[in-house]
């Protein structure tokens, strides 16, 4: 796997995340949670990504 590249199940756990989020009407939570991937993605050294534990 690449650096800060998302396993699978990290992605997938992402994707059913926002749909809540959005679906809660909570579109800032959602916008955030997009850009702290993003972030994360690129490399940013001040992302705070963790990845979730296994439910």
């Amino acid at each position: 796997m690449r650096p800060n590249q998302l396993p699978v199940e990290t992605l997938r756990w992402l994707e059913r995340r926002l749909a809540s989020l959005e679906q809660q009407g909570r579109y800032e939570c959602a916008y955030a949670l997009r850009m702290e991937v993003a972030e994360w993605l690129l490399g940013a050294i001040d992302a705070n990504l963790a990845v979730p534990a296994a439910t």
